[in-house]
């Protein structure tokens, strides 16, 4: 009986690993309602918070900019669009209690990295656009790919034209 358990909750927990690795990161963006983006051809960096890996800074800086160019967006020193960029790793820990009446208490702490880009209208300075991207991460071992995955989602949000509106019936 004991072995069964142990084989179903083997299989359980294995389960929530292989889909938790799939998963990939949390995206969420907002955008300003009514904003016509299509009248947007210009951008330009403001600020980009410091980082301590200047080299994946670059890297995630290129790849924004390279999403930006695929929507038709171009960089220029005096642009349509004021970009921010920031960067940052959080320590999360997790308390699970299990056993019988919740006896046991296990602890899990893991570093979760945060990506965001605030677009605001260079004129007037109004917000246009917010998008974040979370996904836990090693900061010993940054991995480019899960970077450059969360930035590709995260950048696909990015409107180029005005919202549509839903269809009339």
């Amino acid at each position: 009986m004991n072995r069964n358990r142990f084989l179903a909750l083997s299989a359980v927990l294995s389960l929530f690993a292989a889909t938790g690795a799939v998963a990939g990161p949390t995206i969420s963006s907002n955008t300003a309602p009514g904003v016509n983006f299509s009248a947007y051809k210009t951008y330009q960096w403001v600020q980009i918070s410091p980082s301590s890996n200047p080299v994946i800074q670059q890297e995630i800086v290129a790849s924004i900019e390279q999403a930006l160019a695929s929507k038709g967006l171009v960089k220029a020193p005096s642009a349509d669009i004021k970009l921010v960029l920031t960067t940052g790793v959080q320590t999360q820990t997790e308390l699970e209690s299990w056993g019988r009446w919740g006896l046991q208490t296990s602890t899990y702490q893991y570093s979760q990295g945060q990506l965001s880009i605030d677009a605001f209208d260079a004129k007037t300075n109004m917000a246009l656009w917010h998008g974040q991207a979370t996904e836990t991460i090693n900061p010993q071992k940054p991995d480019m790919k899960k970077i450059n995955d969360a930035v590709t989602k995260l950048m696909a949000t990015f409107p180029t034209s005005i919202p549509s509106a839903a269809p009339a019936k």
